[in-house]
């Protein structure tokens, strides 16, 4: 049995958009972009964090670039309103059901993943996940794999994923059997985002990523589509 791979981009980092999205496009890999329902032009800042990650604000062309993404085999998922914690405690209806009604206005489609903040998925928030409407939600990061014979470990509102960070070898996410999320932040430089890995690293892992899928021993899905196997 083919092993089962997705994508998942969080915070919808503009250099995702700019750097990585044609690299998938060019291989025809689909991913999941876990989207920030606001219209800052940068991802908030915490400890640690001093640099602007600049992020998508929403814009007309924004809106449009999206669309055609979807078009593209891409998935639009949310990834709350704020990606505040304390907003997140105190208001987990409106991060979770606020932000799938934005986005879906936005860009006129439904909206059925959820990525939780930071991979905190506390009870309180997945039950607010599950009220909003959404199908499945990605937590993280243990690297877990799931697998495709045995659904007894899975739990479809917190999938557990692997953060992808510089150094990342493809052969790691190729198990066959068994579904394996990543999760990957800045595309660039330190002024990218979380953990970046370079253009020319993460174009050679998709090349090689898309080598297995042609050899037919990997299967890549949005993780919509990965968690519908189940």
């Amino acid at each position: 049995m083919a092993a089962l791979v997705s994508l998942t981009f969080d915070d919808g980092l503009r250099c995702q958009f700019d750097k990585a999205l044609p690299i998938l496009n060019q291989y025809k890999i689909p991913a999941t972009f876990f989207l920030i329902a606001n219209k800052d032009a940068t991802h908030e800042p915490w400890d640690g964090h001093k640099d602007e990650w600049w992020k998508i604000e929403w814009s007309a062309s924004d809106i449009d670039d999206l669309k055609q993404s979807i078009k593209d085999g891409h998935e639009i998922g949310s990834h709350s309103v704020s990606h505040r914690i304390p907003n997140i405690e105190q208001n987990p209806v409106v991060e979770t059901q606020g932000s799938k009604r934005l986005i879906e206005d936005w860009l006129g489609t439904k909206i059925e993943s959820f990525c939780y903040p930071y991979y905190r998925s506390p009870a309180y928030l997945e039950d607010a996940v599950k009220s909003a409407g959404y199908g499945q939600a990605r937590g993280g990061a243990k690297n877990s794999y799931y697998s495709l014979s045995d659904a007894s470990s899975f739990d479809r509102f917190n999938v557990d994923c692997r953060e992808i960070s510089p150094n990342e070898k493809v052969p790691a996410w190729v198990h066959p059997g068994y579904w394996h999320v990543l999760t990957f932040h800045g595309i660039g430089g330190q002024r990218d985002g979380w953990k970046p890995i370079s253009v020319d690293d993460f174009s050679v892992l998709m090349q090689e990523l898309a080598a297995y899928r042609d050899a037919g021993t990997a299967e890549i899905l949005t993780f919509k589509e990965a968690a519908t196997r189940f």
